[in-house]
């Protein structure tokens, strides 16, 4: 009966350990959206068409993937919003035929995930 608990004790902790890791998990958020037309992501050329977007907030890293091959990969923070998005959105710069990919906010998020590490200075002194 002894050796019963023991191992009945062991499994608990063990079974209340993997929910804990699993809770406390990798925070990763990926959707599939569609590029309507050709837009740069980090300097590559992705095509226009549907891609998965991912975004791994404990590697701050955002891949756009397409049947599972990763196409562009970009460093990206995460912004607080003031409500939880709607949809998915994704947010550009530039004009058709020159568009330029600055942020994506996944729909359910109250936070919007920005292009570029956190705190990057542009330009010259």
């Amino acid at each position: 009966m002894k050796r019963f608990v023991n191992a009945f004790l062991v499994a608990l902790v063990i079974g209340a350990l993997a929910s804990i890791s699993a809770l406390a998990g990798d925070k990763v958020e990926k959707k599939m959206v569609t590029f309507s037309s050709d837009i740069m992501v980090n300097g590559t050329l992705v095509k226009a068409g549907d891609y998965e977007v991912k975004f791994d907030e404990t590697t701050g890293e955002l891949s756009i993937m397409k049947n599972g091959k990763v196409k562009a990969k970009t460093p990206a923070h995460v912004e607080e919003r003031t409500a939880k998005a709607k949809d998915t959105v994704l947010r550009t710069r530039g004009e058709s035929g020159g568009l330029e990919l600055i942020g994506v906010t996944f729909s359910g998020s109250n936070q919007n995930v920005i292009l570029g590490s956190n705190g990057a200075m542009s330009g010259t002194h």
